[in-house]
């Protein structure tokens, strides 16, 4: 028996074949695009494939780059096909996947921030002067208010015109380091390149690895992320989110010694770990315990509801699911409070072959900090006038450091009588610079 298909029946089932074919292409298109986008969202990173620190993702909603999604920084703002490629090459984090790694772990392959950050933070710009106000209290029965007032050369420009100056001088430079450490907490080895290719290679001179072998490593161009390296996430000290909440009004500073009451709190929840949702009850019962007793005033009673509510939000943000982890197990190098940050270089025991160190000057990137308490000015401004070129000696490298043993009668002629001190009441007073201890650094040992 033989069976013939008629013109028109081919005709219909190839119009049907192409029909279905097209319409299964464009399923598999939508689902692709679909796909590829979910790979791209937030949710993916910190849910699905990269949970490694569960806390990120609670970091990151409380962060400047809230909105900025994760891919956008740590893979960049690249074309399609570029960004395909680059997944498919990240192999060895599904085998660190299926193998384990250590915590807390360190990301050690970021994209360069010209691919990244550049694309909505421009360097070239050259950023005028800001003025920052960091509020603190201190933990007396008063929980009084510090405020320290900065101004800050951000700086900028382009390296072509000259122009380079401030913090973000150092990305408009060609910067290379070497450093040892994972978590860049040391950089022993800084070489700048001008633009007419001279070299000038800075080394620690405490370092203990030798300078020969120091120079056999990698070496980093630096860019944004190696000061702003937790932007996306930052771990904050705790004891700068109670200063946050109390100059917020969430926690009410009228409470006789609540700042103190909020460190010792967070001083015994630090040993805790594991999943935040089984943290949390205990954080309410360390609360409790160190709440006062007895009857309370309708008001008082609100106020400390509201402060454990805060405490509560902060501990949730301090507290990690793997034992052994802390904030500080995670450091941001903007700035110096808590890590080394700028002395990493600026320590000024980085010297060249002529033995010219980098500076430590705290005011190549701030002017020198102002401070109230109570809102009552306590540091003694220079009467310099501006635009007055300094002494030579205040352009040393180790002037912020070894400054008191140069101190003669010439300094008053600008800075007024010279009274040491941490409370203020004259310029060399500052209780910003002194009475106090830095990473790495000390601006009240005596100088060597």
């Amino acid at each position: 028996m033989k069976f013939t298909l008629g013109k028109k029946t081919f005709m219909l089932g190839t119009a049907m074949t192409v029909v279905l074919g097209g319409f299964a292409l464009a399923l598999l298109g939508a689902g692709g695009i679909v796909a590829w986008e979910y790979s791209n969202s937030n949710a993916f990173c910190t849910n699905n494939c990269h949970a490694v620190h569960p806390e990120e993702p609670r970091a990151n909603a409380v962060s400047s780059h809230a909105r900025v999604q994760c891919v956008e920084c740590h893979m960049g703002r690249l074309p399609t096909l570029q960004l395909m490629t680059l997944k498919a090459a990240h192999y060895n984090e599904l085998l660190g996947m299926i193998t384990g790694y250590e915590r807390p772990l360190a990301a050690t392959t970021l994209r360069p921030a010209r691919d990244s950050c550049e694309g909505c933070h421009w360097p070239s710009v050259n950023h005028d002067d800001k003025v920052r106000t960091k509020v603190h209290y201190r933990d007396d029965p008063k929980n009084t208010e510090e405020r320290t007032k900065l101004i800050v050369h951000t700086g900028g420009g382009v390296a072509r015109e000259k122009a380079t100056r401030g913090i973000h001088w150092h990305v408009e430079q060609n910067v290379e380091y070497v450093t040892d450490d994972v978590q860049k907490r040391t950089i022993p080895w800084v070489r700048i390149t001008d633009k007419d290719g001279k070299s000038t290679v800075y080394f620690d001179a405490a370092s203990k690895v030798g300078r020969a072998e120091m120079e056999q490593k990698p070496k980093r161009r630096m860019d944004c992320t190696d000061c702003h390296n937790a932007t996306g996430h930052p771990f904050t000290n705790p004891a700068d989110r109670v200063d946050q909440a109390i100059a917020a009004g969430r926690i009410d500073s009228s409470i006789p010694s609540i700042k103190a009451r909020a460190l010792a709190i967070i001083d015994k929840a630090a040993p805790l770990y594991g999943p935040m949702e089984e943290q949390v009850p205990t954080f309410k019962k360390i609360i409790a315990d160190a709440a006062p007793k007895g009857q309370l005033k309708p008001e008082q009673q609100a106020a400390e509801t509201q402060f454990e509510k805060s405490m509560v939000e902060i501990l949730s943000l301090s507290e990690f699911e793997a034992k052994g982890l802390t904030w500080k197990s995670f450091p941001t190098q903007a700035g110096h409070k808590d890590f080394p940050g700028c002395f990493r270089c600026h320590d000024g025991k980085h010297f060249n072959e002529k033995g010219e160190a980098i500076r430590l000057q705290c005011t190549l990137c701030h002017d020198l900090p102002q401070v109230s308490v109570n809102g009552t000015l306590k540091t003694v401004n220079s009467m310099v006038t501006p635009g007055l070129t300094p002494p030579d000696s205040h352009n040393a490298p180790n002037f912020m450091h070894d400054h008191r043993t140069k101190v003669d009668n010439t300094c008053a002629m600008c800075h007024g009588p010279i009274k040491w001190g941490t409370e203020g009441g004259s310029f060399c007073a500052n209780p910003a610079c002194h009475g106090r201890k830095w990473p790495e650094l000390s601006l009240d040992q005596t100088a060597k």
